[in-house]
C-alpha cells in the first residue's frame, strides 16, 4: 500500500494488515484506518514539536513508561537529571528494528545541528515509504489456496492449546508494567556466545530454549495449580520476525524505518518429548531459521494479510474467564542493537556517546515479556510484566532462574 497524494499538499495510505492488528489490540484512537501527512506550515510545525518534545527534570525513563497513559502520538521526552532520551510510540507506528534505525539517525541529526531552519515544502513526501503489504508485494485476495495456507498456520497454534501456564495473582484488572532486567559481563557475554556457536545454536534459539527450561518446575497444567511442577504439557506461543531481510531495497533498512515490517509466527512444543535444553534448542532453532519466502512448508507472504487478519480473529475474544487469559513468557529478540545504534557519534556541532540502551513494551496482559540483546558486548535480559498479575520478586526469580539456566547448560562461568 502506497501513499498517494489526495489534494495538495496531503497524502494518505490505508493502514495495512500489521498495522491494523496492533491499531485494533490496543484499541487505538479515533483516526480512522488511514495515515495521514500534510505538509505543515512553520506555525503547524513548531505547534508539533511542543506537544510532541515533552521536557521533564523529575523522572527516569523508567518511571516514565510505568506512568505514563497510552497516546497515539510519537512522543519524546528528555529527562536532563537522569541524561536519558525516551522514545515512546504506539507499536502500529512502528517495530524494535525500525526504533533502533530512527534512535540512530536522530543522534545523528543531533551531532550535526543543521546551520539553517529547515522548512517543509512538500519535498519530503517522496520519503514516505509503502506498508508490509506494499513493500513485500503481499496480494490481498483471497483464494481457496491462501485460505489453506493461513489455515495451516494458523493450526500451529490451535492445535497446540491448551499451553502450559504460570501462576498469576488472581486480579482481572491490569494496571502499570514494570520492567526488570539483568545482564551478563562482556566476558561471559563472550563465553555464551562462543559455546553457542561450538553448538551449532543462534543465541536467540539457546537462550529461548534456557528460559523455556527455567520455567519448567513452575508450569501448571489448564490452569489447575495443583499440577505445578508435573511434565508433560505443550509450549504454544508465537516467535516475532523481523521481515525486512525479505523486502527490496531501499526498504530492507534505515530508509524504511518507520514501519511494522514484522510478523509472529507460532510454534508448539510438546514438553512430554522434548523436555530437555538440547531438544528445545533445536526445536527453535529450526523455528527461528525457517526461511518465509519458500514453499516448504508455506511462503508466508502468499497469504500474509489474510493470515494477520485470522490472528486478530483468535486473539480478538476476550478469554471467557480473564483468570484463565494466556499466561507464560513469549520472547522477542532485537540481536545486536550496535547493528543499528552508533554508540558514539562525532558530528560538527557536538559529539553524543550512547551509554546504555534498552526497551521496554508496555504490558496488559498475564504474559511475560521477556526481551534479549547485547549491546556494548553486553547480553541483556529484560522482562516486562504488569503488576497486577506478577508479583515483583516472582518476576526477579524467574529472571535470576533464566539467567543461572544459560550458564549451566552451556557449561559458561
Amino acid at each position: 500500500m502506497k501513499w498517494q497524494e489526495v489534494s495538495p499538499g496531503r497524502y494518505e495510505r490505508p493502514f495495512d494488515s500489521i498495522e491494523s492488528f496492533y491499531r485494533i489490540i490496543a484499541s487505538a484512537d479515533e483516526t480512522g484506518a488511514r495515515f495521514r501527512y500534510t505538509v505543515p506550515s512553520q506555525t503547524e510545525l513548531d505547534a508539533w514539536v511542543q506537544e510532541s518534545f515533552i521536557v521533564d527534570n523529575g523522572s527516569s525513563a523508567n518511571e516514565k513508561i510505568e506512568g505514563e497513559q497510552p497516546s497515539s502520538m510519537f512522543l519524546l521526552f528528555y529527562l536532563p537529571s537522569t541524561r536519558e532520551l525516551l522514545f515512546r510510540t504506539p507499536h502500529w507506528r512502528i517495530d524494535g528494528i525500525g526504533l533502533m534505525d530512527l534512535q540512530n539517525a536522530f543522534l545523528r541529526i543531533l551531532a550535526n545541528v543543521p546551520s539553517a531552519t529547515i522548512y517543509l515544502d512538500g519535498s519530503e513526501a517522496k520519503y514516505l515509504t509503502p506498508s508490509l503489504d506494499g513493500a513485500a508485494a503481499v496480494p490481498l485476495e483471497v483464494t481457496p489456496e491462501t485460505t489453506q495456507s493461513t489455515d495451516d498456520e494458523i493450526a500451529v497454534y490451535q492445535q497446540g492449546q491448551p499451553s502450559i501456564s504460570i501462576a498469576t495473582l488472581p486480579n482481572v484488572i491490569p494496571t502499570a508494567t514494570r520492567r526488570i532486567f539483568s545482564r551478563f559481563a562482556p566476558e561471559i557475554t563472550t563465553r555464551i556466545i562462543s559455546a553457542c556457536k561450538t553448538r551449532g545454536l543462534t543465541v536467540t534459539a539457546a537462550m529461548h530454549a534456557a528460559m523455556v527450561v527455567a520455567i519448567l518446575p513452575n508450569i501448571q497444567h489448564n490452569f489447575d495449580p495443583t499440577t505445578r511442577g508435573q511434565s508433560g504439557g505443550k509450549y504454544t506461543a508465537f516467535n516475532a520476525f523481523d521481515l525486512r531481510k525479505y523486502v527490496a531495497p531501499p526498504f530492507n533498512g534505515p530508509a524504511a524505518a518507520v514501519n511494522v515490517y514484522h510478523t509472529g509466527i507460532p510454534f508448539s512444543i510438546d514438553l512430554e518429548v522434548d523436555m530437555s535444553f538440547e531438544s528445545i534448542a533445536a526445536k527453535m532453532l529450526k523455528q527461528y531459521k525457517r526461511d518465509l519466502s519458500k514453499d516448504d512448508p508455506r511462503n508466508v507472504f502468499q497469504f500474509l494479510a489474510q493470515y494477520v487478519g485470522k490472528v486478530l480473529s483468535v486473539f480478538g475474544s476476550p478469554a471467557s474467564d480473564p483468570l484463565r487469559a494466556p499466561a507464560y513468557p513469549e520472547l522477542s529478540s532485537l540481536g545486536r542493537v550496535n547493528d543499528h545504534i552508533v554508540a558514539k557519534h562525532e558530528g560538527s556541532a557536538s559529539t553524543i556517546e550512547v551509554e546504555d540502551w534498552w526497551v521496554a513494551i508496555e504490558n496488559i496482559s498475564r504474559l511475560l515479556i521477556p526481551h534479549v540483546w547485547t549491546w556494548n558486548g553486553e547480553l541483556v535480559l529484560s522482562v516486562n510484566f504488569n503488576e497486577s498479575f506478577y508479583e515483583y520478586a516472582v518476576v526477579s526469580q524467574f529472571l535470576e532462574g533464566w539467567k543461572q539456566t544459560i550458564t549451566e547448560v552451556l557449561g559458561v562461568n
